[in-house]
C-alpha cells in the first residue's frame, strides 16, 4: 500500500505572514525564474520549483489575471509532496509580454495562441527533466489545459482541472446575446476596449466580489499585486471574450473530448459566479477516465475556500496523484 502523503498546511490565522517568511526563504530555495521565445516572438517568463528527487513534474496553467505568486501556496504543498513544479505566466499575464500599453486589460487574439506558449514552455523547460507530467490547470488556464490535452494527448500522464472554464458564465444577458454582442463589438474596432462591465484594477480589496472565501488568502494575493504593477491585469478586452467563447465551442466539442484519454481530476464549486458549472458537468460526462468532485459552499477559487474544504481539495488532489489505473466517476 502506497504511504499516504504527508503535507503541513498553512492555517488562516497568521497565514500572510508565514507565507511571506516562506516565500523569503523555503520557496526561494527552489525557485529559478527565466524567459523563453514563444513562436512569435513574445517573451515568456516562467518560474520553476526543482526538487532534487522529484516524483514527477507538475505543470501549472494559471487563470484568468492570475499570476506566479497567487500560487506560492500551491506551489508549496505540491513541493513537500516530492514534485517540482513549473509555471509559465500566460502572455498579457504576470511578468510576459503583452501587445497592450495597458496593465489592466487582459488581451489574445485566439486561445490557441496560449496553447502554443504551453507546448513549447512543456517542451523546452519541463521535459528535459524526464520524470512523469501532471497538469493543474484553473479557469481560464483550465480551458487552456484541455485545449491542450486534446491537442498534445501524449505529453501528459494525468491532469487536473479546477473549476475549469469550459464556459464562462456571463451577466446581464444571455449567454448567446453576450456573445453576439461581443463579436459585434470587436467588428467595429473595439476587440482592444474593455467588454462590458470590465474595468482596471482597484487598489482597495474587495473581497466580497472575489473568487476567495479565505480573506488572509485573499489579502496575500492582493498585497502581491500591489507590490508590482505588472501583476495587476484585470478585465476582458473584446478580443479575449470571443476568443474565449470559440476555445468554449471547440473544448465541448465530442470529438475532441474523446482525445483525452488520461485520468483527470476535475473540482466544480456550488457558488461559482466566474464559469458555468453545467457546462463542467457535461464535460466531464463526456470524459472516458474522469472523476468530478463537487465543493458545494465553495466560490470559484476552491484553493481559497474556508480551511476545512481547502484541506480536502488538497486531499483529493494527492489521493489522485497516488492513484493509478481508472478512476470511478463521482457526482
Amino acid at each position: 500500500m502506497t504511504e499516504k502523503i504527508k503535507i503541513e498546511y498553512i492555517p488562516e490565522n497568521g497565514f500572510r505572514e508565514r507565507m511571506e517568511y516562506l516565500s523569503r526563504t523555503y520557496l526561494k530555495k527552489y525557485r529559478r525564474r527565466g524567459r523563453f521565445t514563444s513562436y512569435d516572438g513574445t517573451r515568456i517568463s516562467y518560474c520553476v520549483y526543482q526538487n532534487r528527487h522529484a516524483k514527477g513534474n507538475i505543470v501549472i496553467s494559471h487563470g484568468f489575471s492570475e499570476f506566479a505568486e497567487k500560487y506560492d501556496e500551491i506551489v508549496y504543498y505540491f513541493l513537500q509532496a516530492g514534485y517540482s513544479v513549473f509555471l509559465a505566466e500566460h502572455r498579457g499575464h504576470g511578468r510576459s509580454e503583452r501587445r497592450l500599453a495597458n496593465m489592466g486589460k487582459v488581451y489574445v487574439e485566439s486561445f490557441a495562441q496560449y496553447v502554443r506558449d504551453l507546448h513549447i514552455f512543456v517542451n523546452k523547460i519541463v521535459k528535459p527533466y524526464r520524470n512523469e507530467m501532471i497538469l493543474f490547470a484553473h479557469s481560464m488556464g483550465g480551458a487552456i489545459g484541455a485545449l491542450y490535452l486534446q491537442r498534445y494527448p501524449g505529453d501528459f500522464q494525468k491532469a487536473i482541472l479546477s473549476a475549469p472554464m469550459i464556459q464562462m458564465r456571463v451577466r446581464g444577458l444571455p449567454y448567446p446575446a453576450a456573445m453576439m454582442v461581443a463579436r459585434i463589438c470587436r467588428c467595429l474596432g473595439f476587440g482592444k476596449a474593455y467588454a462590458a462591465g470590465q474595468h482596471g484594477f482597484s487598489k482597495k480589496p474587495r473581497l466580497e466580489r472575489s473568487s476567495c472565501l479565505s480573506e488572509e488568502r485573499y489579502l496575500y494575493a492582493h498585497a502581491r499585486r500591489m507590490a508590482n504593477p505588472r501583476c495587476q491585469t484585470n478585465g476582458a478586452c473584446y478580443s479575449w471574450v470571443c476568443a474565449a467563447q470559440t476555445a468554449s465551442v471547440c473544448l465541448q466539442a465530442s470529438e475532441n473530448i474523446r482525445k483525452i484519454t488520461i485520468p483527470v481530476l476535475l473540482f466544480a464549486a456550488g457558488r461559482d459566479h466566474m464559469v458555468n458549472t453545467d457546462e463542467i458537468c457535461r464535460f466531464a460526462g463526456k470524459l472516458k477516465n474522469a472523476r468530478l468532485v463537487w465543493f458545494l459552499d465553495a466560490k470559484h477559487e476552491i484553493f481559497n475556500a474556508r480551511e476545512r474544504a481547502q484541506m480536502q481539495f488538497f486531499e483529493e488532489i494527492f489521493l489522485f496523484l497516488q492513484e493509478e489505473g481508472h478512476l470511478c466517476r463521482k457526482k
